[in-house]
């Protein structure tokens, strides 16, 4: 992971930390949260956290992954918790946001040529 963060090509590819797998095996140990967050730590705009829960019935459900993170959320700085948490989702949505609406606005309601055949779009020769 760190040869991608440290990659200046990949400058553009976010680390999604939300699955309560991914949480099992980061809260396993002392060592494994240490080293995790001290990465964090280190990088604190290429982390985001999300629930993974889809349509939960109830809060428990939903807290589930943020409660396993108790460990490595409590390693982290002010500044890269808040990040992880809220602060890059925010920015990173929103801009995306704000990019797709530019393009609708150039693009939308242009008639554009058709795409070129190919077999996978179920083009055969």
């Amino acid at each position: 992971m760190e040869r991608a963060i440290n990659n200046p090509a990949l400058n553009h590819v976010y680390f999604d930390l939300s699955w309560d797998e991914t949480a099992k095996y980061i809260v396993t140990s002392t060592a494994s949260v240490a080293k995790v967050a001290a990465m964090i730590n280190r990088h604190p705009d290429r982390f985001l956290y999300g629930s993974d829960e889809v349509a939960p019935t109830e809060q428990a459900a939903y807290l589930k992954t943020y409660n396993m993170y108790a460990p490595l959320l409590a390693e982290l700085t002010p500044e890269a918790k808040d990040k992880f948490l809220k602060g890059n989702y925010e920015r990173i949505f929103d801009t995306a946001r704000k990019r797709v609406r530019t393009w609708e606005k150039a693009n939308v309601g242009k008639k554009t040529p058709p795409s070129p055949k190919t077999p996978s779009s179920g083009y055969v020769k």
